[in-house]
């Protein structure tokens, strides 16, 4: 479906998962799309392609697992990324308090160059 000149739509049926489409217009097949796109300040592809596009087609059974796997791995890297910003922050808070400590004398710094 065509909702503009710009924009296309596609509407899932019985055989395809919306949030497995999403996965793969958004990871796999990216570059792909990047390398059908024309246009310099409006990057887009057109209709004609769109209307040939053919994408993996497992069954539904193995697209919600791909979906589940997707999801339980998206959400470890969260974790990861959340504990990274926290010690990034202490570390900050580290070198703030080190540095408030050799200015106002509370630490030695004279022997260490």
């Amino acid at each position: 479906m065509a909702t503009s000149q710009h924009f296309a739509a596609w509407i899932c049926g019985d055989r395809l998962l919306p949030e497995y489409l999403w996965l793969l217009f958004t990871g796999a097949m990216q570059p792909y799309f990047d390398s059908l796109t024309n246009g310099s300040t409006l990057r887009t592809i057109g209709m004609s392609i769109i209307g040939g596009f053919r994408i993996p087609l497992p069954p539904v059974s193995e697209q919600v697992q791909i979906v589940q796997t997707a999801r339980d791995q998206t959400g470890k890297i969260d974790e990861l990324m959340a504990e990274t910003a926290r010690f990034i922050e202490l570390s900050r808070e580290r070198r703030s308090a080190l540095i408030t400590a050799a200015v106002t004398g509370q630490i030695d710094v004279r022997g260490a160059a």
